[in-house]
């Protein structure tokens, strides 16, 4: 039987598939090669760029390291601040591979973010970032092929959060660029379901699964057209995969066609 993979992300080499409780490692063609339980709820994989390490992240705040050619777990270590994961986002590895970014829930403040950077020799964390001062809210991190860290996320603010799309410059956030609410909103769940390997569940959860419903509604609501810019079309699983998004594009262009 097929199995229902919340994320299934690939290279020439590997394939790795979340289903929550279990981690499995396929080959190309999809044969199981291994399955792994070390974490519960582990939903979120990232491939090193060397195609031989998987990161996978789980909601109960822990991060699992696993070798694909050697099929087995390399490490496993708690990274939330926090008691409330559903901060934690999907990690990424920097284009070097020398490091993994993971962005997480900061303590004192489960609704504001730090970025984590560990070191991917032995997977301790190089430095914690954003712990202090302006209340910023990370949801998504993607590297491009030059090595360029982008962010998205929101300012939090007392009558309406401000989104951007930003480059990591040293330690800081640099070149910010605003974004509409609808763009933020696109680029998101477009980039989510990208790294999450554009799976049938990742779609089902997805903004471009939501927001039809969410527009009919208001509509019928409020009795007259909703423009909700890039998402006021429906989006088939198929077009999301056509629409190849990326945080870079994001920041080249501020918005979505």
């Amino acid at each position: 039987m097929r199995k229902s993979f919340f994320s299934l992300v690939a290279n020439e080499r590997f394939q790795v598939g979340c289903t929550g409780q279990t981690v499995y490692v396929l080959d190309p063609a999809g044969n199981e090669l291994a399955k792994f339980k070390d974490v519960a709820y582990a939903y979120y994989p990232a491939l090193h760029p060397n195609g031989d390490i998987a990161a996978v992240y789980s909601n109960i705040g822990v991060m699992a390291v696993y070798s694909l050619s050697e099929l087995r777990l390399i490490t496993k270590f708690r990274v939330s601040a926090v008691k409330d994961t559903q901060t934690d986002r999907i990690p990424c590895f920097s284009a070097d591979g020398k490091y993994l970014y993971h962005i997480e829930g900061r303590k004192g403040d489960a609704l504001n973010s730090r970025l984590s950077v560990y070191s991917t020799a032995d997977y301790r964390p190089v430095s914690r970032l954003f712990e202090q001062g302006q209340r910023t809210v990370f949801t998504c991190i993607e590297t491009d092929q030059n090595g360029t860290v982008f962010l998205l996320g929101y300012f939090r603010k007392e009558d309406r959060n401000e989104h951007f799309v930003a480059k990591l410059i040293g330690q800081a956030l640099g070149e910010v660029r605003p974004l509409d609410e609808n763009v933020y909103d696109f680029y998101l769940g477009a980039v989510k379901l990208k790294q999450q390997g554009f799976t049938e569940q990742s779609y089902k959860w997805s903004v471009f699964s939501f927001y039809p419903k969410t527009k009919a509604e208001l509509e019928r609501s409020l009795g007259h057209p909703v423009d909700m810019g890039p998402l006021n079309r429906a989006y088939s699983l198929d077009d999301t995969r056509r629409l190849t998004p990326s945080l870079a594009w994001c920041w080249e262009n501020g918005k979505a066609t």
